[in-house]
């Protein structure tokens, strides 16, 4: 159904002119959505980051539901791969976008990777023949143990006094506690060796 307008302008006193316009009481229609009926589903792989290094954890995405995927991390810019790498722990929103636009978002987390059995071996001698001199907020020498970063960054001190010259600490360490700190001296003195 058409209906019709007239406006009236005025050009002068003595001169009426009429205009006439029509307009159309159909409205047109909106475009479709085109992710009403897109489904995406994400599902996500991590690799744990191991402490004391340059950060390396990941995030592999999988999406499914649409085609044409990207990959954002925590509101970042797009990318074509699906890997996000050089991560810390922590966790992190992954968004994935189809060719139309459409997206969907999860949280990712990356954890913390288990200390190396050499690692430990140390850490525990360090924690229980070490106590007050360089654990438990003690800092003779200038040296902290109390996180486990200090350890790995101090290594070669730990290698020097408690192994080459034996003098540290005061109470000595056995045959098998110096050969434990050599294994992992050897095994690349790392959180995870």
């Amino acid at each position: 159904m058409k209906k019709l307008f007239f406006i009236l302008l005025t050009v002068s006193v003595s001169t009426l002119v009429i205009v006439s316009c029509k307009k159309d009481t159909q409205p047109t229609p909106l475009p479709a959505d085109p992710c009403a009926n897109v489904s995406i589903s994400i599902s996500t792989t991590n690799t744990a980051a191991v402490p004391c290094t340059t950060a390396n954890g990941t995030i592999t995405v999988t999406a499914s539901g649409s085609n044409g995927f990207t990959y954002a991390k925590n509101g970042g810019t797009y990318q074509t791969s699906n890997i996000f790498s050089g991560l810390a722990a922590g966790s992190y929103t992954i968004t994935v976008k189809d060719s139309s636009g459409c997206t969907k978002s999860q949280t990712a987390t990356v954890g913390t990777a288990s200390p190396g059995t050499n690692f430990s071996n140390v850490q525990t001698i360090v924690n229980t023949k070490c106590s007050g001199c360089h654990t438990g907020g003690g800092n003779d020498g200038g040296a902290n143990f109390d996180n486990y970063c200090s350890i790995v960054t101090k290594w070669d001190r730990i290698n020097i006094r408690c192994v080459s010259q034996g003098n540290m600490p005061p109470s000595g360490l056995n045959a098998t506690q110096k050969a434990q700190i050599t294994a992992w001296i050897n095994a690349g003195h790392q959180y995870n060796n």
